[in-house]
């Protein structure tokens, strides 16, 4: 079956004004959608029964099982417009009654099955005559951001009409309680939403139906709790929804389907950093930003230029924008970007670059001397260290938080100085990114990649203790494919996150660990209820590195070991 619309003849068909019908006309559908990503927008609805897509005119048509069904999906996506890959897409009823074509292609066969599987769920609980309208969001990994009512406002409220919202912290993390005016407005905010991140590489969404439903009470309002029947957003609050994030970046994490990935809800959507009021990066580039700003720190470094890791990541989320946004590229260096993004904030670096468009692209391509042999090396040089006081065991503790340090080599005739060899690139330049520039023992570290990709064992006979070999380390943070660890990457900060306590440790005895190793406590918590982890805050980030180094794996019963990482939020 042909689909009714082709490009000649849209004028018209725009002019058409189509009766109900189970058959649903989808337009201007950005030509990389999936079957799986066009079958989500049906679930919230019912039960699928056809789908026929044509990539090449960027349209689809899907069939469910039931006429009212059909009307619910029309007006509501009428009412509340959404987007797949930054392309606004258009639904309408189709001139068709059925679809007559039985596909034989897998994939919509595959996707049809597991929209309907997911239907088959009944997640909001229509079924039972009283569907729930509050949705449960857990906000991961804010790194410090700002968490309030209005921003939430902001990403849910186009997909329907909030009426309350309860923000609190539970186990040391951001949650919170949003209802809708109807269920399906809930469904379609939670199936778009659920995995997705506020900010680029932070503040992800985890998002399900709550176990109890509304309405729910809003005892007092602030900045964390609202009431928008009672009291509707001011004038400021309205104004002020400008300049916040209008939705989420695309993640590949997804708890409620996990086999239809998250279409990217909008353009105009994240903020690669919070202070920087980016739009949003397209989902083709959003899983490499983080590796984009290790590599701009790199770049950076070799430049002679210091770029923080607030830089590199906004200066990354830029360039991953507008190298696919297909405006003219001009010829421009990437020193241009780097001596703006390091020498003043995120925000006016990236406005003094006019069209960055070609950077991505050859960033790595560069005539930068060494670039090629850098880019794939597992050594790194550490210099101005403080030779009185650096160990290999130190190094190797520190460093070992961003990747399994196999060697390290404190170089003989100059002591501050040390070579430090990984098990992988990816993990040196993951160390270089989060390390270089932070202080050790007073000094701040100056990292660089080496040229050489191994570190060379002394002698026997030659051997001062200053080189040692950790292939066969214990102590490994990485060793098991699918750790924990690679997701808990953060940059040193005065808060350490401590875990593996056991439960009859109280805090004056985990205090007592730190200040008898000359560490002055300024604060400390427990996380949990059976206190198996906690957070403990120290005067300042050299203190804190210096105490991970001392105190990471110590002994604190005859069975346990102290596990020491740096928190991603502070107390």
């Amino acid at each position: 079956m042909d689909l009714e619309i082709v490009d000649n003849k849209k004028s018209r068909v725009d002019r058409l004004e189509a009766s109900p019908s189970r058959v649903i006309h989808i337009r201007n559908m950005p030509a990389d959608a999936t079957e799986n990503e066009i079958a989500l927008f049906a679930i919230p609805f019912g039960l699928l029964k056809n789908m026929v897509l044509s990539k090449r005119n960027n349209q689809a048509l899907i069939e469910m099982h039931v006429l009212e069904e059909s009307v619910q999906l029309v007006a509501h996506y009428l009412k509340y417009p959404v987007t797949l890959h930054g392309k606004h897409l258009i639904f309408q009823f189709s001139t068709h009654s059925h679809l007559e074509l039985i596909s034989e292609n897998d994939a919509i066969v595959n996707a049809i099955k597991n929209a309907n599987r997911v239907v088959q769920q009944d997640l909001p609980g229509a079924q039972t005559g009283v569907p729930n309208t509050v949705l449960h969001v857990v906000i991961d990994n804010i790194m410090g951001q700002q968490i309030n009512h209005v921003i939430l406002y902001k990403i849910f409220h186009r997909f329907g009409i909030i009426l309350r919202v309860l923000i609190f912290l539970r186990n040391n993390q951001y949650r919170c309680l949003l209802e809708f005016q109807d269920h399906i407005q809930a469904f379609v905010a939670m199936l778009l939403l659920n995995g997705q991140n506020i900010y680029t590489g932070c503040c992800s969404l985890q998002v399900e139906f709550w176990k109890a439903r509304g309405p729910l009470e809003v005892r007092r309002e602030n900045d964390k709790c609202r009431d928008y029947t009672v009291s509707p957003l001011t004038e400021a609050e309205l104004n002020s929804l400008q300049a916040l994030p209008s939705g989420v970046t695309a993640s590949t994490n997804n708890s409620t389907i996990n086999t239809i990935p998250q279409p990217t809800i909008g353009q105009n959507i994240s903020l690669g950093n919070p202070t920087t009021a980016f739009t949003a990066i397209p989902q083709a580039s959003a899983s490499g930003i983080n590796d984009l700003a290790i590599q701009l720190t790199l770049l950076a470094q070799q430049s002679g230029l210091a770029l923080t890791p607030a830089a590199a990541a906004a200066t990354a989320s830029f360039m991953a924008l507008t190298a696919q946004s297909g405006n003219p590229a001009i010829n421009q260096a990437p020193a241009t970007i780097l001596n703006a993004a390091a020498l003043q904030s995120p925000r006016t670096a990236l406005t003094t670059v006019q069209n960055p468009t070609q950077l991505l692209p050859n960033i790595i391509n560069q005539s930068i001397p060494n670039m090629g042999q850098t880019a794939t090396s597992t050594v790194l040089i550490v210099s101005n260290l403080n030779e009185e006081k650096v160990y290999p065991d130190a190094l190797f503790t520190l460093f070992g938080v961003y990747g399994d340090v196999t060697r390290v080599k404190i170089m003989f005739n100059k002591k501050s100085t040390a070579l430090v060899q990984f098990s992988d690139p990816q993990q040196a330049l993951t160390a270089l990114y989060y390390l270089n520039g932070q202080p050790l023992y007073g000094r701040p570290l100056k990292i660089s990649v080496s040229r050489f990709n191994i570190v060379q064992l002394p002698k026997e006979d030659t051997d001062v203790g200053l080189t040692k070999d950790y292939t066969n380390s214990p102590l490994h943070r990485f060793r098991k494919p699918n750790s924990k660890n690679f997701s808990n990457i953060y940059a040193p900060n005065h808060v350490l996150h401590l875990s593996n306590i056991p439960s009859d440790i109280t805090e004056e005895e985990v205090r007592m660990i730190f200040e008898t190793k000359g560490y002055h406590v300024t604060d400390f918590k427990f996380l949990l209820k059976d206190k198996k982890m906690a957070l403990i805050q120290l005067e300042n980030v050299d203190m804190a590195i210096q105490a991970m180094i001392d105190l990471h794996n110590c002994q604190l019963t005859e069975n346990s070991h102290l596990r020491i990482s740096f928190s991603k939020t502070a107390i």
